[in-house]
C-alpha cells in the first residue's frame, strides 16, 4: 500500500474512531411533527425528518437536560426546527469534539455559540452572524488588555477564534481546556491568572462564583499582538459542507427572528443583552 495512503487510511480511521466515542452521549428529543406539518424551510439533513445537533454543556448558549434543548442556541434551532417539520436529535460533545462531528457527518449543525472563522470554512458550511459574543479577560481586576498578562499562565476553552495567536504569543503560558467548568475551575482555585472567555459565557459563571471569589470581567481590548481580537465577536452555526439549502434556510431564519423581535427576545429571557441580536460585523 502506498505510505501516503495508508497514512491517510489510519487517520481517517481514528478521526472516526474518535468522534464515535465522542457521541456517545446521543440522545433524542420528544419532538413529534404533526402529519400535516409544512414546513417553510426545505433542505437536506443526514437522517430525513431529523435535525441532528451537537454541541457542549454550555449554559446561557446550549444545553440539554431529560430530552429539553435550552439556552439561546438551543431556543432558536428549537423553533428552526419546528418551523422545518424536523424532529432533533442531540450530540452532546465536548467543545472540541463538535465541529468534528459536523465535519464528519455525524451531526447537522453545531450550536454554542461558534465563531465564524476562514479555517472552519474549509470543513463546514457557516451562517450569517446570529448575535454578538465578545471576548472577554476573567479574572481579579482583570486588565483588558492582553499584553498585560504577559509572562502569566493564561486560560481559554478549546474552539475560540484567538487561540493560534495566543499560542503564537503566550506559548506554553496559554493553557486550553477541553471544558469551560474546568477552565472555571481552575481559576477559582488559582492554577491560571485569568481566562479568557466569550462574554456571554463569563456572565453565567461569574454570577454562580463563590461571592468572595473577587472575579470580574473586563471587554478585551484589541490589539495587534492578538490580531484576532480585530476580528468581530460574533456567532453562527456551522453545518454540513456544501449544504447550500441549509445555508439559505438558517440565514433567512436568522433574517426573520432578528427582523420581527422573536431573537432578542431569546437574549433576554436566558439574561442576555437583547442589544447583542444586532451584532457588530465590521
Amino acid at each position: 500500500m502506498n505510505t501516503h495512503i495508508r497514512k491517510s487510511f489510519i487517520a481517517a480511521a481514528l478521526s472516526l474512531s474518535t468522534i464515535a466515542a465522542l457521541t456517545a452521549c446521543t440522545s433524542t428529543s420528544t419532538d413529534t411533527v404533526a402529519s400535516d406539518c409544512q414546513p417553510q424551510y426545505t433542505f437536506p439533513t443526514i437522517k430525513d425528518g431529523v435535525l441532528n445537533i451537537a454541541g457542549p454543556d454550555y449554559p446561557p448558549l446550549f444545553t440539554y437536560q431529560r430530552g429539553d434543548i435550552d439556552g439561546v442556541d438551543g431556543d432558536i434551532l428549537r423553533q428552526f426546527a419546528a418551523e422545518s417539520c424536523l424532529n432533533t436529535t442531540v450530540n452532546l460533545l465536548p467543545t472540541a469534539g463538535v465541529i468534528e462531528a459536523v465535519k464528519g457527518g455525524q451531526s447537522d449543525i453545531a450550536a454554542g455559540g461558534w465563531y465564524p472563522t476562514s479555517e472552519r470554512a474549509e470543513f463546514v458550511n457557516q451562517t450569517t452572524a446570529v448575535y454578538d459574543d465578545p471576548g472577554v479577560i476573567v479574572g481579579k481586576d482583570p486588565s483588558g488588555l492582553v499584553t498585560d498578562y504577559a509572562g502569566k499562565t493564561i486560560g481559554m476553552n478549546q474552539g475560540m477564534l484567538w487561540i493560534p495567536d495566543f499560542q503564537r504569543w503566550a506559548g506554553d503560558d496559554l493553557k486550553l481546556y477541553a471544558s469551560v467548568d474546568a477552565l472555571f475551575q481552575d481559576l477559582l482555585t488559582g492554577r491560571i491568572d485569568v481566562a479568557v472567555m466569550a462574554s456571554n459565557e463569563s456572565a453565567t459563571r461569574l454570577a454562580t462564583a463563590p461571592s468572595d471569589a473577587g472575579l470580574s470581567a473586563v471587554r478585551m481590548e484589541e490589539t495587534d499582538t492578538i490580531p484576532t481580537t480585530k476580528t468581530p465577536s460574533v456567532t453562527n452555526f456551522p453545518h454540513t459542507k456544501d449544504n447550500q439549502q441549509m445555508t439559505d434556510a438558517l440565514n433567512a431564519f436568522i433574517m426573520k427572528i432578528r427582523d420581527n423581535g422573536d431573537l432578542s427576545a431569546i437574549l433576554e429571557e436566558n439574561n442576555i443583552n437583547p442589544d447583542f441580536a444586532n451584532p457588530q460585523t465590521s
